[in-house]
């Protein structure tokens, strides 16, 4: 039996103990020819699916260890996206469904899914909105339920959004990265249009819109802090970041990362060799040293200092101060922690993965970070708002 489905039946069980009721599945390829958008509506609770974590594709690129001397990151050109506005449009939106939503996006020549899951107390209020991008091999589905944003946008009241990415050459869902070249494929592009098109059906916050993902889904999400920093208020990797020399924000973001040391599939410190599901021999991009990959946003940031704080006593949390416009960056070492996303049940039933730290919630501390944050001027808001 295939690992996937192996742990489909570790996560059916799970879910059925703790719902009492399943919400629709959405596990279906890509499909490349156009369609017009769709939608159907279920209840908010999961999906009977699980997780695969896993990785990109690795091609070679380089890194170097970030020094306070090292130059700041060029700037290269991007795309342009047009005028941003920080009000809320929530003027002749059509009537919104409660629960989980189930749309298909065209943008770039490809279809994308994407699942919404809209809380109960929405009244057509601005809501703030969180992108949680999914492993390799995944999907957005399966990504709600293993890291858990689901059922947290369901209690706190916000928008969680679940995306799907494109098939790779080995039809595995995936995120592209700027360290490969895909000329058929823009997710950055699709994570504007994604955003828009959010905006077109349900009233939200575009000052509070933030990423989070696990690993090429934790990749991506340090890639949008680099290209969509004008977009998103704060972010938060889960065993994935990754700084192209490519970076270059135009603001510094709030960013959190979360990595564990025995992570043998996006290794903590480096390797250049890594078995994930059959693909063998990791190459330079798995050569990246993660703290120091994080460093470098710290760097970009301005940021002049740093301090080791013990959360536990497996857990180090590297906090970076003296940031732009006093943002602030952190980075937990998960000593012994494996490709896992810390305080997820699903994660923890998957031994393959390696070690689950369950001391601390990533999703919950990850809220409490965005939480705090929006576009507008870096401004703390109240918790709860």
């Amino acid at each position: 039996m295939k690992l996937r489905y192996a742990i489909a039946v570790v996560v059916v069980a799970l879910v059925a103990a703790s719902c009492s009721s399943s919400a629709e599945n959405s596990t279906s390829p890509v499909d490349d020819t156009p369609s017009q958008q769709q939608t159907t509506t279920t209840t908010e609770a999961p999906e009977e699916s699980a997780v695969e974590g896993g990785e990109v594709e690795p091609e070679p690129t380089e890194t170097t260890a970030p020094s306070s001397t090292t130059t700041e990151p060029p700037v290269l050109e991007r795309p342009i996206f047009g005028p941003v506005s920080l009000e809320p449009a929530c003027t002749d939106l059509p009537d919104a469904s409660v629960g989980l939503v189930t749309n298909v996006l065209s943008s770039g020549g490809n279809d994308y899914e994407y699942q919404l899951r809209v809380p109960s107390a929405y009244d057509g209020s601005p809501l703030p909105v969180v992108l949680d991008f999914h492993a390799l091999g995944s999907n957005g589905g399966e990504q709600a339920i293993f890291s858990g944003w689901a059922q947290t946008a369901a209690l706190e009241g916000f928008l969680a959004v679940h995306p799907t990415g494109l098939l790779d050459a080995d039809g595995r869902e995936s995120w592209k990265l700027p360290q490969f070249e895909d000329p058929a494929r823009d997710d950055i592009a699709f994570t504007v249009d994604l955003i828009d098109d959010i905006a077109g059906l349900i009233c939200i916050d575009p000052a509070r819109i933030y990423a989070t993902g696990m690993s090429n889904g934790g990749l991506f999400t340090s890639t949008l802090v680099c290209e969509l920093s004008e977009r998103i208020a704060a972010a938060v990797s889960v065993a994935g970041v990754t700084h192209d020399d490519s970076c270059s924000p135009t603001r510094a973001v709030p960013f959190l990362a979360f990595h564990g040391t025995a992570d043998t599939r996006v290794p903590f410190n480096g390797g250049g060799e890594t078995v994930l599901d059959g693909f063998e021999g990791g190459g330079e991009f798995f050569e990246q040293v993660i703290p120091d990959e994080f460093a470098e946003f710290a760097h970009s940031s301005g940021c002049t200092d740093s301090a080791d704080i013990e959360v536990t006593g497996e857990i180090t949390l590297t906090s970076y101060t003296g940031c732009t416009d006093e943002v602030p960056l952190g980075f937990y070492t998960i000593e012994g922690g494996g490709h896992t996303w810390p305080g997820s049940a699903i994660s923890a039933a998957i031994p393959s993965l390696g070690f689950t730290n369950t001391d601390i919630s990533a999703t919950e501390i990850a809220w409490e970070f965005f939480n705090q944050y929006t576009l507008a001027g870096q401004r703390p808001v109240e918790a709860g708002q």
